[in-house]
């Protein structure tokens, strides 16, 4: 592989687009820290320098997801600490 070579290039632009929807997708159900650790693992990926070329074009669609995970990430444990109390009659009233 050279350092210019379109694959990786491609690879990173996957990277970074899926980074960006797993990103979004973690806040559309409860509890959804999942996707949000797999945003995080995707944005990572896209912004690593190696494998050469640096992300240039879609970088802020890795940025944003990994944005996005991680304010799930810290959203999600705090949610359950400040609503401990509720979440026994939550998961009564959604069964």
């Amino acid at each position: 592989m050279t350092t210019g070579d379109p694959t990786v290039l491609g690879q990173k632009y996957a990277y970074a687009t899926a980074a960006l929807l797993t990103g979004i997708a973690c806040f559309v159900q409860l509890l959804g820290i999942e996707r949000a650790i797999l945003a995080i693992a995707f944005a990572i990926l896209a912004l690593r320098r190696s494998p050469p070329p640096v992300l240039a074009r879609r970088r802020g669609f890795a940025v944003a997801g990994l944005v996005l995970g991680i304010l799930a990430v810290i959203a999600v444990p705090v949610f359950l600490l400040l609503f401990r109390d509720r979440f026994p009659a939550l998961l009564e009233a959604l069964r």
